[in-house]
């Protein structure tokens, strides 16, 4: 009966390696992996207390042989836990690769989708009101809780430009920053979900078209396509419709 109880006792049988994932389901492989290595550790030193040849096992030889013995199986329960959390933890780098290569491919894949259905061009005004327009509506079924609300889009067609620019360079910057902004939350959106990018362009563009009219016919939005029209219309009257202002704001 004696030799059953003591592999017990010095193997973790209920620490598999798929109760290590479970238990570590919002751990990286990092994690895991020092866990690992605190366990080799520790396991490590409670063996040199029964060693000879360091001054860690000159000590240990004060112990009882009872006491030198349970830290054996201490040690040996240890790197028992510490082989299935290793087993767990390459599991889950495996797991993080690909689930890092995917997010690459999506990223690619939205990417493309982006520039091949949001072109969003802003030559004329009535292109830039467009852009205003859409993001406006796309505020309200994005996951973009940073988006500018509507006293933002105003403030900025409303005060005096900055000392470093022209009003009307300041201006278009706000149309270009926009198309940045838009452009970042699309892409965004189509890659960070279990649908591929196709899909949830397609829900998104489902989804604008179902709630466009009511999201302009709001009136914060009706005041800022007002205050956005004569700003843009005096930049046109003063420098032509072509905006040549760099990008700014924003993540493309």
């Amino acid at each position: 009966m004696a030799a059953p109880q003591k592999h017990d006792l010095t193997q973790a049988t209920g620490i598999t390696a798929e109760v290590v994932l479970e238990q570590g389901k919002f751990y990286d492989a990092k994690d895991f992996r020092k866990v690992q290595t605190g366990l080799s550790s520790a396991a490590r030193e409670l063996r040199a207390l029964t060693q000879y040849g360091s001054l860690l096992g000159r000590i240990g030889e004060q112990l009882s042989h009872e006491q030198r013995e349970l830290l054996s199986n201490a040690a040996a329960l240890l790197e028992s836990v510490k082989y299935n959390v290793e087993h767990a933890k390459e599991r889950k780098a495996r797991e993080e690769k690909a689930a890092a290569k995917l997010h690459e491919q999506r990223a690619r894949q939205a990417t493309c989708l982006v520039d091949e259905h949001f072109q969003l061009p802003t030559t004329t005004v009535e292109q830039q009101l467009e852009v205003l327009k859409l993001y406006i509506v796309a505020r309200s079924v994005l996951d973009g809780w940073m988006m500018k609300e509507d006293h933002d889009l105003r403030e900025p067609m409303k005060t005096l430009a900055p000392s470093w620019t022209s009003t009307s360079r300041w201006r278009l910057n706000q149309v270009s920053s926009l198309v940045a902004d838009l452009r970042h939350y699309f892409k965004r959106h189509l890659v960070h979900h279990e649908h591929t990018p196709a899909q949830r362009l397609n829900s998104l563009q489902q989804r604008i078209a179902e709630v466009w009219d009511g999201q302009l016919l709001q009136p914060s939005a009706q005041e800022t396509i007002k205050v956005w029209t004569e700003a843009l219309q005096e930049v046109a009257k003063g420098s032509g419709p072509a905006p040549t202002a760099p990008l700014h704001g924003g993540a493309a």
